[in-house]
């Protein structure tokens, strides 16, 4: 039986709630494995694929940046967009890949490179859970 809850949330809803055995997560300064019994944390995540276990069973879903914060063997999420794997529309990521990187290699000014980057980020972020959903599916 999975011991440790896991609650994403953003400011449109609750993107997921409920129990795992192990949460991975890229915060900006490295990778943290969350295991039930952690001691408390609050850490920044980076813009990267959270990975979730039950049993033998792994699923992501895509983080926008945001907070992870570790108390009493409960993770809760909060960022400003977070996606399923299941519900990312590939063909929409890759096209938001495809502008943030021609605006990326177009832009002069420091802050909407920095922006482009963001956007790029993000798109890769999305593509990677949703390669993961896919390979998933193909060994179940």
């Amino acid at each position: 039986m999975p011991a440790l809850g896991l609650k994403i949330v953003t400011p449109e809803r609750i993107v997921l709630e409920t129990q795992v055995d192990e949460v991975m997560a890229r915060a900006v300064d490295g990778g943290l494995s969350i295991l039930p019994g952690h001691e408390p944390l609050v850490a920044p995540l980076a813009i990267d694929v959270l990975r979730y276990r039950v049993g033998q069973d792994e699923d992501s879903a895509a983080i926008i940046g945001g907070l992870m914060e570790v108390q009493d063997d409960q993770v809760t999420i909060l960022s400003d967009a977070a996606e399923l794997d299941v519900e990312i529309d590939t063909a929409r990521a890759n096209q938001a890949k495809e502008k943030a990187e021609a605006e990326k290699t177009q832009k002069i000014d420091k802050l909407d490179t920095q922006l482009a980057e963001l956007a790029l980020s993000r798109a890769i972020a999305r593509l990677k859970a949703a390669e993961l959903a896919k390979i998933r599916r193909k060994g179940r």
